[in-house]
Parts: C-alpha cells; structure tokens; sequence
C-alpha cells in the first residue's frame, strides 16, 4: 500500500513543481513585456520632444546661450553644437513655409521643434516673433519673383545677425546665414530654374515635331 503511494506523490509533487515553475515563467515573461513596453515608449516619447544639449533643452539652450557667464564650462560646446541645431530649425521653418504655399495652406509653426543631427534629435527653441518672420520668408520666397529673391535674402541674413547677436554667437552669424539661404532660398530658386528651363525645352520639341 505505501509502495503504490509513493509514486502517486512523486507525480503530485513534479505536477505542482512544473505548475509553480510555469507561473513563474509567465510572471517573468510578463514582468519583461512591461518593462519592454515602458522602454519603447519612453524612447518613442524623448523622439517625438527631442532631447538634450549637455543637459540643456528647448528655451533652456536659448537662456543659456544669452548668459554664458552662468555656465562657463560647457558654454562654448554648446555654442557649437547648437550652431548646426539652429541652421536647421531655420531650414525647417523656411522649408514648411515653402511647402504650405505649394500646397495651398498656411500654418505658423511654434516655438519649439525637435531637430533631427548625427547624435540624435535635440528639442530647439525660439522666440514667437522669429518663428512667423521666417515661416513669412518660406511663403513669400515659394511664389516670388526672382528680382525680389535679394531682399528675402538679406532678410534671412538680418534676423539670423539678430539672433546669433543676441545669444554672444555674432561670430557665426555670416557662415550660418549663407548656409541656410543655400539650403533653402536659394536651393529653391535653382530647382525653379531647372523646372522653367525644362518647360520651355519640352514646348520648343513640341512645336518642332512634324505634324502626323
């Protein structure tokens, strides 16, 4: 009778082991996913605010640039590399003025942006004031002629001479400016050349063609 017992206590016994050692597992499993999806959305979140310039971030990198006496240890890092961060806050906001006009629609951006760089995005910051009159430039600059391309320009060159002024960045001023005009009034102005200059081979192939 013992002996008949045994096994059947033996198999209860491995039975409730695989049990515990199954809830166990999918305790963990569980346990893992959550944190799983707690790192993904973490990062999903710092991607769609951006992150940081030596701790700095949005309008903080803009107080800090305007008084480099309060952090004399990272403040000429920080110069540099926001340098790049500003030129393409700047790009982005001619460019969507641009594409809103081709498109038909109108909508100042805010203050704030995450800019995409090689290290990662950073959250850069500007005042209102800045943000419409370059969005203005992008809108005027998708339909202008190009006897008034100079002005817009010279524009582009007056406010970013009035913003690196202001954040003891006067030096760059002349590099950044000729960047972003480059990159962006002046890229389009070429791009319309090569579209007018395409047209007007297409119609004079047409009107060459013999008729059928």
């Amino acid at each position: 009778m013992s002996e008949s017992i045994v096994p059947v206590a033996l198999i209860g016994s491995t039975a409730l082991l695989l049990i515990l050692i199954l809830i166990l597992l999918i305790y963990m499993w569980q346990r893992i996913t959550v944190l799983e999806r707690g790192r993904l959305e973490s990062a999903a979140s710092k991607a769609s605010t951006g992150g940081t310039l030596f701790g700095f971030s949005g309008r903080e990198i803009w107080d800090a640039l305007e008084a480099p006496e309060k952090h004399p240890d990272v403040i000429t890092d920080l110069r540099r590399r926001y340098a790049f961060v500003l030129s393409r806050h700047i790009e982005q906001l001619i460019d969507q003025g641009q594409m809103d006009k081709q498109h038909g629609r109108e909508s100042v951006p805010e203050s704030q942006a995450a800019i995409g760089g090689l290290r990662g995005e950073v959250q850069s910051w500007m005042p209102q004031s800045y943000v419409s009159r370059f969005y203005r430039i992008g809108v005027q600059s998708a339909t202008s002629p190009d006897a008034e391309m100079p002005e817009l320009r010279n524009e582009v060159r007056s406010l970013v001479r009035e913003i690196l002024q202001r954040l003891k960045m006067a030096d760059e001023a002349s590099g950044i400016a000729n960047l972003i005009t480059s990159h962006t009034l002046e890229f389009n102005e070429k791009a319309r050349e090569v579209i007018d200059d395409t047209e007007g081979e297409d119609a004079e192939d047409a009107e060459e063609a013999p008729a059928s």
